[in-house]
């Protein structure tokens, strides 16, 4: 009789052991599984070492922890709630490159800190691998209305463009010029 009760403790025992075992091993390998890079799919720019995908569209703007964030064509709400809108009228490498977001009451916000900006603080674009860093040189109010801005085709430079809280009819502009 104490046998059997020996032998059954031993048995549960083990299969115990194998379980915790085999829980400990998913665990690890879940953990300790590394994450491989497509190194011919990566650029490399910054000083601070940014790694973009070179297939992606985003905006980085170091100075306001923007990093990587994707664009996509058009400035309508439903784009704007989880991109980076930009205007299908401006240019999208050369010239003047337009872009818009939301920087309050959305579950994105990606320009919620643009008014921190200031002369000469950068703004990196990477269009699909092709990147361009600007300078920032203006920062002006417009009404919503307003549309000049975006009309600028001779000029290396990026537009960008969020609401003003508080006041509904004016827009925050951001103008960046190419840097050479």
């Amino acid at each position: 009789m104490h046998v059997k009760k020996f032998f059954s403790f031993i048995v549960f025992i083990l299969i115990f052991f194998s379980i915790f075992i085999i829980f400990l091993l998913n665990s690890k390998s879940h953990k300790l599984s590394p994450k491989v890079l497509d190194l011919d799919n990566i650029n490399l720019y910054n000083k601070d070492f940014v790694y973009v995908q070179k297939d992606q569209w985003s905006l980085s703007i170091p100075k306001i922890n923007l990093f990587d964030i994707p664009i996509k064509d058009g400035v309508e709400d439903d784009i704007l709630e989880s991109y980076i809108g930009h205007f299908p009228t401006s240019s999208y490498y050369d010239g003047n490159v337009c872009l818009a977001a939301h920087n309050s009451g959305y579950s994105n916000n990606h320009f919620k800190n643009l008014y921190l900006l200031n002369y000469d603080d950068e703004i990196q674009y990477n269009y699909y691998g092709n990147i361009k860093i600007y300078k920032v040189k203006n920062k002006i109010v417009i009404k919503d209305n307003e549309f000049d801005v975006l009309n600028d085709y001779t000029n290396n430079k990026i537009t960008l463009i969020t609401c003003i809280s508080e006041s509904p009819s004016k827009r925050l502009c951001i103008e960046a010029y190419c840097k050479e």
